[in-house]
């Protein structure tokens, strides 16, 4: 009894996993072949990309936004197979939903708070004194 539920439930974790393959082989015959000359998938490219798009979803209703989140999702997955997960600033885990707002958090929101988190701007407050006292250029 407990082999046909593993079976099941592996059996469905395969057709969700091809499901998900599906979806992004037809989401990347729909980038343009402009975008597709240039390598849009290397990391330092998507993650410029990925800010822009966080920009502008702050602006912008993320239904509107779609076709951008589903460019930038194709885009990770090249930048993944190519590059790696952590280069492409991915999880190692797959996204297993299908929906805008779960692609727009996983292949946009993430990344870019992430890299936002690790190149986080430090100030050192030792020197604020020295540079106040510091006599005037004329």
């Amino acid at each position: 009894m407990r082999q046909s539920r593993n079976a099941g439930s592996s059996a469905a974790a395969t057709r969700g996993a091809l499901t998900l393959a599906a979806i992004f082989v037809s989401l990347f015959a729909l980038v343009p072949p402009s975008l597709a000359q240039t390598d849009s998938s290397k990391p330092e490219e998507l993650s410029k990309q990925r800010k822009d798009l966080y920009l502008r979803a702050t602006h912008a209703p993320l239904a509107d936004l779609a076709k951008d989140v589903n460019q930038i999702a194709v885009l990770s997955e090249a930048c993944r197979v190519r590059h790696g997960s952590a280069a492409c600033g991915l999880s190692d885990k797959a996204l297993e939903s299908d929906k805008l707002e779960d692609r727009y958090a996983y292949y946009v929101m993430q990344p870019v708070e992430a890299h936002s988190k690790s190149h986080a701007v430090k100030i050192d407050r030792k020197n604020w004194g020295a540079a106040s006292d510091a006599p005037a250029h004329p």
